[in-house]
């Protein structure tokens, strides 16, 4: 179960996610789309932006799944819609990539807490 003061993190964080904003700035959105499309995730015509709009798509689904990720004592929110979007407490977006087999890669014994599906969380 969700506490409300993790509910209230996850809103804050949230709310700057959507700013779209990445951990060492727009060098990391490309070395991160170069990436993609090498694991073959997206095509190689694909642009920063259509990576960016991947991210978005998941961020503004009312069903997507959220969940808290600590590894290392650094908080994380993951959304998850067929794409995930890891950010941290201050929004900065940290990868988006589709996991390829979502159950098993959000596991529990993986440090992976379910808080709720996003249109309970942002209400």
């Amino acid at each position: 179960m969700s506490t409300a003061k993790q509910i209230e993190r996850f809103r804050k964080a949230y709310k700057k996610a959507l700013e779209c904003k990445w951990k060492g700035g727009i060098a990391t959105i490309a070395s991160h789309l170069k990436r993609r499309k090498k694991r073959g995730h997206l095509s190689e015509n694909a642009t920063e932006t259509e990576l960016i709009q991947k991210g978005l798509e998941v961020l503004k689904s009312p069903s997507s799944k959220v969940y808290e990720y600590i590894p290392s004592g650094t908080i994380y929110f993951v959304v998850y819609k067929e794409w995930a979007v890891f950010f941290d407490e201050n929004g900065l977006w940290d990868t988006v990539f589709p996991p390829d087999v979502p159950d098993r890669y959000f596991a529990s014994r993986k440090s992976y807490k379910l808080i709720g599906k996003l249109s309970e969380l942002i209400k």
